[in-house]
């Protein structure tokens, strides 16, 4: 092996390595959508094919591609799942978004629909589901979410020419979006992978997204059943607010809240494993569950294999020698183990950090909304005062 090569696959972050023998085995389709005279490519993976007619779509968000659900494509197929993550084309009206989505959905060919947003990507389902009145759709996942983008106008720091910025700037504008300080070792290895996604994203792409999101748009009313409407929230502290994130509940009342305790800005990476089993709850709970079948299906043997005696005698150097490789087994094993206790010390620090903030953005958004009502109160007291001497000048 090259030094090249030694030095490109230490790079490389765990997820990363994990994602391509993902796309070894996964295949990357397209599909040429036409909408409002416009040609929008989409690009997806499909876990299943064509096998089944239902199945779960996620919509990534303004950083991000199809790439970075593969983890959700990996887990829940194993499980009977379908899974379809799709890149959406560049779009400069939510108007053609509507139309392209609901033609892309056509050419799935898919009756039942449970769909998946996360960050931009959920406000955009959001937007379909209030322009759209589509009977497929039959429950919806969010998460990192928001119902208006004014939050996103500080993006626009160019007086609204992002179409005329160079490529590189915009590319650094979204990895400034990104924490700057340091994070668990879980979220850094998410956003390692999703550095490695913004440097291959296309320049129509990101001034699209970034034009879209920093205009200010609000989500109307949904005519969508809440009941099948699951919140993931992760509790540490993200990009967006969490009193932004939280009105999107308001859209949705009696719906379904989970928490993901360790998950930054993309905890379908950095924590997999526990936004993989809010996703098979939620499926589950809408009457979709293939995993039951096989469960079913399954035989439980009655009595477990008996392990074959092996007759051979074990010469008494072999014996000195194997216990020297255990002893020093044993002490890489404890080893190891302190390494581990020191990473969850760590790992509790940071937690109890991340809590410390999240308060105090809380009491920081209770000051505001309290000097708000104050100078609303002074200005009212003002006004009254003026008022009445107004009325002894008249008298």
């Amino acid at each position: 092996m090259s030094n090249k090569k030694k030095k490109q696959e230490e790079k490389q972050s765990k997820v990363s390595k994990i994602f391509e023998s993902f796309v070894g085995e996964v295949a990357l389709n397209t599909i040429s959508i036409h909408a409002d005279n416009e040609e929008g490519i989409w690009q997806y993976y499909d876990s299943l094919g064509g096998s089944t007619n239902e199945a779960l779509l996620c919509l990534h968000g303004v950083p991000g591609s199809c790439d970075v659900f593969f983890q959700q494509l990996l887990s829940l197929s194993s499980r009977g799942y379908r899974v379809i993550s799709a890149q959406y084309p560049p779009f400069w009206s939510y108007q053609t978004f509507c139309k392209s989505f609901k033609e892309f959905l056509s050419s799935l060919e898919l009756e039942k629909i449970h769909l998946f947003g996360l960050g931009y990507g959920g406000f955009l389902i959001m937007k379909y589901l209030e322009k759209e009145k589509d009977q497929r759709i039959k429950s919806v996942i969010l998460c990192n979410t928001f119902v208006s983008t004014l939050f996103f106008s500080r993006l626009n720091t160019c007086g609204g020419m992002i179409t005329w910025a160079p490529e590189f700037w915009l590319k650094r504008k979204l990895l400034k979006t990104f924490p700057q300080k340091e994070v668990l070792v879980p979220i850094a290895e998410g956003l390692d992978f999703m550095v490695e996604v913004v440097e291959k994203m296309k320049y129509e792409d990101i001034a699209s997204r970034l034009t879209m999101i920093s205009t200010e748009t609000i989500i109307g009313k949904i005519d969508f059943d809440p009941q099948f409407v699951t919140i993931i929230d992760p509790t540490d502290k993200g990009y967006v607010p969490r009193k932004v994130r939280r009105k999107v509940a308001t859209k949705f009342p009696d719906c379904k809240y989970a928490q993901v305790k360790i998950g930054g800005d993309f905890p379908q990476l950095s924590n997999p494993q526990e936004v993989n089993m809010h996703l098979i709850v939620h499926l589950r709970n809408t009457g979709w569950d293939p995993d039951q079948e096989t469960r079913l299906n399954q035989k439980i043997p009655k009595s477990l294999p008996k392990k074959s005696k092996s007759k051979k005698k074990k010469k008494h150097k072999r014996k000195k020698k194997s216990k020297k490789i255990k002893e020093t087994q044993n002490e890489k094993e404890k080893v190891k183990e302190k390494k581990k206790e020191e990473e969850k010390e760590k790992e509790k620090d940071k937690e109890k950090e991340n809590e410390k903030e999240n308060e105090k953005e809380e009491e920081e958004e209770e000051e505001e909304e309290n000097k708000e009502k104050e100078e609303k109160n002074e200005g009212g007291k003002t006004l009254k005062g003026k008022n009445e001497n107004d009325k002894e000048e008249n008298n």
